[in-house]
C-alpha cells in the first residue's frame, strides 16, 4: 500500500496495527449507519452511478475551505479494509489517482475520507441501486 501512495507525503505511521484497523473501520460503518440528510446518486446503470458521484464529490471539494490537516482514507482490498492516514488537501489534489487506487472509479470500493475523531466525513457508498452521499464537518 504504502508503494501505491509514493506520490503522496504520508505521515510517519499512517497504518494502524490489524486489530485497531478492524475496530476503526468498523466504527465507521457504524457511524454512517447513523447519519442522516444522505444524498441519493442515481444514474440508468452502476457506470452512471459512479460518473454522477464523482462529479458530485469533485464539485463538493471545489466548495469546501479545508482545514482538515489529515484524515483516513479507505482502501477495500481482496479481505480486507486499510484505513490510512493521509493528508486531505492531497487526496483533493490527487483525486482522480486516489479513485482509482481505492477501486472507487471501478465501482469495486466507496470513497470514504473520515477524521480519526469521526470530527468530519465525506463518504460515498455503493447501495444494490444507487449511491449514497455523506458528508458532515467539513
Amino acid at each position: 500500500m504504502a508503494k501505491e501512495l509514493n506520490f503522496m507525503n504520508l505521515p510517519s505511521e499512517p497504518f494502524l496495527d490489524v486489530e485497531n484497523n478492524d475496530l476503526f473501520c468498523k466504527e465507521v460503518f457504524s457511524l454512517l449507519d447513523t447519519k442522516e440528510n444522505k444524498v441519493q446518486v442515481q444514474g440508468n446503470d452502476y457506470q452512471e452511478n459512479i460518473q454522477k458521484s464523482i462529479q458530485l464529490l469533485k464539485e463538493m471539494i471545489e466548495n469546501l475551505d479545508v482545514t482538515a490537516q489529515e484524515g483516513r482514507l479507505l482502501f477495500f482490498r481482496e479481505d480486507e479494509i486499510e484505513a490510512v492516514l493521509i493528508n486531505v488537501k492531497e487526496v483533493f489534489n490527487e483525486l482522480d489517482q486516489i479513485l482509482e487506487l481505492t477501486k472507487f472509479s471501478t465501482g469495486y470500493g466507496d470513497f470514504i475520507l473520515v477524521a480519526e475523531d469521526f470530527e468530519f466525513g465525506l463518504c460515498i457508498q455503493r447501495t444494490e441501486y444507487f449511491y449514497e452521499v455523506t458528508e458532515w464537518g467539513l
